[in-house]
């Protein structure tokens, strides 16, 4: 061989070996970077080469393994069972896994164990066997299973009827709730669609939630009907969320369905009950109204025909007389009064304006002037805070203000009346309070005080019909308020009402 030959074979070795050694490098790279742990074992257990992601998932770094028996990544009860396998095997060939998986168990440096997934592979060199084990800790999968089955298991379990469908409507699942609401078996459920549970009046209405969904990603809640298998109709209301592929498209809807029966019915029932009550409230008050109108004229007549009595014949007849035509004036008065205040209340209801923005300071000074005389007699003191805007009927709030500080007047002490008009707001509301120093009354009387007719007093104490804070209340829960009232005897009393804020509902 000439030098030339002799040098081209010299190139050719080195470029070999420089390969092989590239060769080595990618492969040793490749093995330190993949995600799966790989041990090499030998036909005695001892393990030859470690990788990185095995000293990961194990907490081993590699040189405490290497050189060790494979026996030490197992638990102590898994040492005799892995021993006899691969003594078995080694004699006979038989039970060989190569490049099949099974899941078994490992052992942590810490000592904790996990599940791991072990594909074993067997290669040769020369005389001697060897063994690849391709490790994978599946502790997360395994989780991910286990919370799947709770999952799956509470669904099924559920009194709540529950159904996944593809976004066509075919019925993929459904748990045994679904199936007793509907009559239908979890076989014959995945025969047929989610539209042919739903009458074809509901199915155009249902469809646009659908493409709405499907369209926004954004979950839907509509009421619709079902038929049962047996043709009866349920009324139901569906929480329908769609759900997204491995691929991030929309894949399919999962539907919470709520058998609202009872509620329609007893929505249905509330219904009447209110139409029933509004009808007879109405047929009250135009009662009230029209007894309360036609007894004026005789009223009138009474009171005319008294009053001539009163002028032509007092002091003329004996005392027993004069006494009969007194009783008479003042029951004549009294029955004015109480046709006056019963046509009132009737008119709350029937006679109010439209709401609409008022000054409250106003509306008190209203009320203040209508009390003109009466603030004077009682040498009353009235002061006001700062009163807001409401929207409200003007003429029926000045007369909750006079009402009530009228009661502060008619109702006082020995000292003179002290009445003091407060605002608070709280929770989208306006809170009135009329404070007085008066006589006030016992927390037993609080609701009393407020029904029609009713009164703490007689007549001869102090004088009115005993309407006045029941046309009040009236007026007040009119607006969508309250009132109520807070006071101890000889302390006074301070009476609350509210007026929504509308700005603030807006």
């Amino acid at each position: 061989m000439d030098s030339s030959d002799h040098n081209q074979l010299q190139q050719a070795l080195q470029r070999s070996v420089q390969e092989s050694a590239q060769a080595e490098e990618r492969m040793r790279s490749i093995v330190d970077h993949v995600i799966d742990g790989i041990i090499t074992i030998n036909e005695r257990g001892e393990v030859g080469s470690y990788n990185p992601a095995a000293e990961r998932i194990f907490g081993y770094p590699a040189l405490e393994v290497i050189g060790k028996n494979v026996r030490m990544l197992m638990p102590d009860p898994f040492h005799s069972e892995h021993d006899s396998y691969l003594a078995n095997y080694l004699r006979t060939g038989v039970g060989k896994v190569i490049g099949i998986g099974r899941e078994v168990v490992g052992r942590r440096k810490d000592g904790s164990t996990f599940p791991m997934d072990l594909a074993v592979s067997e290669f040769r060199l020369g005389e001697h066997r060897y063994f690849t084990g391709i490790v994978r800790d599946i502790s997360e999968r395994k989780r991910a299973e286990s919370e799947l089955r709770l999952l799956s298991d509470v669904v099924e379990q559920s009194t709540q009827p529950f159904a996944i469908t593809d976004l066509e409507g075919r019925i993929l699942r459904a748990n045994g709730a679904f199936e007793r609401l509907t009559g239908y078996s979890e076989q014959e459920l995945q025969h047929s669609t989610y539209q042919q549970l739903t009458p074809e009046s509901w199915r155009e209405m249902e469809g646009n939630y659908v493409a709405h969904a499907l369209a926004t990603g954004e979950a839907a809640r509509f009421e619709k009907e079902y038929r049962n298998k047996s043709g009866c109709l349920i009324p139901i209301e569906v929480v329908m969320d769609v759900r997204q592929s491995a691929s991030g498209e929309p894949g399919f809807f999962c539907k919470f369905v709520t058998d609202i029966s009872e509620r329609k019915r007893a929505e249905s029932e509330l219904q009447r009950t209110a139409q029933d009550l509004a009808r007879s409230n109405l047929d009250l008050e135009q009662f009230a109204y029209v007894a309360s109108h036609d007894l004026q004229e005789p009223l009138r007549a009474v009171a005319g025909c008294v009053q001539i009595l009163k002028r032509r014949y007092q002091g003329q007849l004996d005392a027993r007389a004069d006494e009969l035509i007194m009783h008479t004036v003042d029951g004549v008065s009294r029955m004015q009064r109480l046709i006056e205040d019963l046509l009132s209340y009737s008119r709350v209801g029937t006679q109010g304006k439209a709401f609409e923005p008022r000054d409250c300071n106003a509306i008190l000074n209203q009320a203040l002037a209508n009390l003109e005389i009466a603030v004077k007699e009682a040498n009353a003191v009235v002061t006001h805070a700062p009163l807001p805007v409401v929207k409200a009927d003007g003429a029926q709030l000045t007369q909750v203000f006079q009402n009530l500080i009228g009661n502060a007047i008619k109702f006082r002490g020995q000292q003179p009346p002290r009445i003091h008009v407060a605002v608070g707001h709280r929770e989208n509301e306006w809170v009135f309070s009329v404070e007085d120093n008066g006589i006030g009354m016992e927390s037993e009387f609080f609701e009393r005080i407020f029904v029609i007719f009713q009164r703490l007093h007689t007549r001869a104490e102090y004088v009115g019909t005993g309407i006045g804070l029941a046309i009040c209340k009236k007026i007040v829960e009119r607006h969508g308020g309250r009132i109520f009232v807070e006071s101890e005897p000889g302390r006074g009393s301070t009476f609350f009402f509210t007026v929504p804020d509308k700005d603030a509902n807006q």
